[in-house]
């Protein structure tokens, strides 16, 4: 059986939430944190997990909350 490789990728979105004074990598799941600060989806290396980084895939949404009762 020959693969050609993929032919059609299905889109798919999650929700993370950060606290309003805590918007950094640090606070990402998306942090690889083994051997380097390293995002997961960019594959950018972090130097200073308390920023965010240049290449960050997240759609930071300003001002939107998500308040709990």
């Amino acid at each position: 059986m020959v693969n050609n490789g993929c032919t059609e990728y299905v889109h798919a979105q999650v929700d993370i939430y950060f606290e309003p004074d805590h918007v950094a990598c640090a606070y990402c799941p998306a942090l690889e944190t083994y051997s380097r600060n390293m995002c997961r989806l960019s594959g950018e290396y972090i130097i200073d997990t308390r920023t965010v980084g240049k290449w960050c895939k997240l759609n930071i949404l300003d001002g939107e909350k998500n308040e709990t009762d």
